[in-house]
């Protein structure tokens, strides 16, 4: 017995300090792993770490996700048709190694492929040269979370020294890949709110092109894809790509229009109105339309959703990529809340759109008005003044004497012409402030000048309408730097248009000086029917009256030309009116117009 247990100590030994350094080494791996927060960088360390204690030439490691169905995430191999894409052994039923494992939660080894098939693994794995392996559930908390097999080229290569190492460092790995996955998930989450609160804030973006090229790159970004972009409906039915990123928008066959009657997924997705998810573009499902365009491009998973604008689709958010992956309904929910969230601010660009274009009908339109009264205007101008001539001709009796009646019957028809002839030089003037031509003629001038005009003014208005005039003109009032031709011809429609509308009373002229703001302010106040609260905000609109009578002459352009002269020389126009009790204007001017 002596003897034996002598003999044996060595043995012994080696044996507790392979065991020690295996304890150790799986012990460091699983701390290597478990500090990386990537599921690739878990996998390669899990790989590199393995690879001094158990030899293997093919490593694979799948999952099992949310919807329990297994994927392959990591392959090592020397084949170069060995890839993540392969259906192989994870997607043939019953018939993979990779199920028995999770199924049955247990390990299994192989020691020659070449002798046994009972799975469709072995098989493949003998055609690839490889001649035993080892399969190990990953499982954390009592649930697996995937499995990993290593295959070698020897056969008989494992046993039950290498299974008791790989069943320890299997602990580490799940901790480890539910670790990353719930870091990656959280990162994912954050990054997902941090696009949905851009794209929220994006909503007053009203450039369309811009918004949904940022979208795009956004789409690119969160999902991890190859491709990402975006069709909308045009004003004739068709959808066109208006946005893609990863890509260029040339090399998409598609991207100038996809009519709805033309077929393809979009048109589906618009149809349908619910997202579409294609794993394999190259076996999907018959029934969606199957355009050749994207398998030509390299696609192989397509992952797109309706954008509904009130339940009406508008266009489609398409993510594509160009190897096989499975999109899950995560994603499919946050690729929705991305296209709820662009439909809004997609609606805001389109009807700024919208307005840009009615805008420029408007300008347009407002322009050929504009051309068409200008001509009108000149086109009336010369005779005009022909007839304006010959009536102060015969005025003055260039034609003969001229009978009561006759003479009465003349001032008439001056009265008129001349009103006429006001009419048109609105016109005229209307027309050169809109085209910008109308030129400003600024110099110093006293006050005194632009009331000894109005004095004028009043007097003849007076004749005609027995109106009582007051004046309160403050001494001394500061000289004007400005354009005086256009401050006298505000004053005088002002006055003009306080005579018009006043039956009895009085029309009041005030000037002061207002030296704290370095301005003088001009009123011009009257007793007449005054403004409604209605009218008012339109009082200076072109072509609108207040009053449609018989003694109210004209087209409505006086205070329109008002407002825009005073515009032109920085001053400012403010109204007070009651019904029944009269109108104030007050005129503000600063002191120079080069101030």
């Amino acid at each position: 017995m002596t003897k034996i247990s002598i003999t044996r100590a060595p043995a012994r030994k080696r044996s507790l300090y392979s065991s020690l350094q295996w304890q150790k080494a799986i012990s460091q791996l699983g701390r290597a792993m478990a500090s990386k927060l990537s599921l690739d960088a878990v996998f390669r360390e899990f790989a590199a770490g393995i690879k001094g204690y158990i030899p293997y030439h093919r490593l694979l490691i799948s999952r099992v996700d949310p919807q329990n169905k297994i994927q392959r995430i990591f392959i090592l191999s020397p084949s170069s048709k060995d890839t993540l894409e392969t259906p192989g052994d994870l997607y043939e039923k019953g018939k993979s190694v990779t199920e028995w494992v999770v199924r049955e939660r247990k390990p299994f080894i192989r020691e020659d492929t070449s002798l046994q098939h009972d799975f469709e693994t072995d098989e493949r794995l003998s055609r690839m040269g490889l001649h035993s392996y080892i399969s190990v559930p990953l499982i954390y908390w009592d649930r697996v979370v995937g499995s990993f097999h290593i295959a070698d080229k020897q056969s008989k290569a494992y046993g039950e020294r290498e299974l008791a190492f790989l069943m320890s460092v299997a602990e580490w790995l799940a901790i480890a890949m539910e670790n990353a996955r719930f870091f990656q998930e959280t990162h994912r989450l954050l990054e997902e709110q941090g696009v949905l609160h851009q794209v929220t804030s994006q909503i007053n973006i009203l450039d369309l092109d811009s918004l949904l090229q940022r979208l795009t790159n956004e789409l690119l970004n969160i999902f991890r894809v190859n491709c990402a972009f975006v069709r909308l409906r045009e004003p004739d039915g068709s959808f066109r790509m208006r946005a893609v990123s990863g890509t260029k928008l040339s090399a998409y066959p598609g991207a100038s229009r996809q009519g709805l009657d033309g077929g393809g997924r979009s048109s589906w997705i618009v149809e349908n109105r619910r997202p579409l998810v294609i794993r394999d573009i190259r076996r999907q499902d018959p029934s969606i339309p199957q355009g050749t365009g994207l398998i030509r491009m390299g696609f192989r998973s397509y992952l797109g959703a309706p954008i509904l604008l009130k339940e009406e689709a508008i266009g489609t958010l398409v993510v594509l990529n160009k190897t096989v992956r499975d999109f899950t309904e995560r994603d499919t929910f946050f690729l929705q809340q991305l296209a709820a969230e662009a439909a809004v601010a997609i609606h805001h660009a389109l009807l700024f759109d919208e307005l840009k274009r009615l805008n420029q009908d408007l300008e347009r339109i407002t322009q050929h008005k504009s051309q068409f009264l200008a001509r009108l205007a000149h086109e009336l101008k010369t005779p005009l003044n022909v007839i304006i001539g010959i009536l102060d001709a015969m005025h003055l009796g260039a034609t003969g004497p001229l009978n009561e009646k006759q003479q009465s019957a003349l001032n008439k028809i001056q009265d008129q012409s001349r009103a006429l002839q006001k009419m048109v030089i609105d016109l005229l003037n209307l027309s050169r402030i809109e085209a910008g031509t109308i030129p400003l003629e600024v110099s110093t001038f006293p006050i005194a000048k632009v009331v000894e005009s109005l004095r004028t003014l009043t007097e003849d208005l007076q004749r005609k309408n027995s109106l009582d005039v007051v004046w309160d003109v403050e001494p001394d009032l500061p000289p004007l730097t400005t354009d005086a031709g256009k401050v006298e011809a505000i004053l005088q429609n002002l006055v003009v248009n306080a005579f018009k509308y006043t039956s009895d009373g009085e029309v009041k002229i005030r000037m002061k000086n207002r030296p704290e703001a370095k301005s003088v302010e001009l009123a011009v106040e009257d007793t007449g029917r005054g403004i409604s609260s209605e009218d008012l905000p339109r009082i200076f609109d072109g072509f609108h009256q207040v009053h449609s009578t018989a003694a109210s002459q004209g087209v409505g352009l006086g205070l329109t030309i008002v407002k825009k002269y005073l515009e032109l020389i920085k001053g400012t126009i403010h109204v007070e009116s009651e019904p029944g009790k009269g109108s104030t204007f007050t005129v503000t001017l600063p002191y120079s117009l080069q101030a």
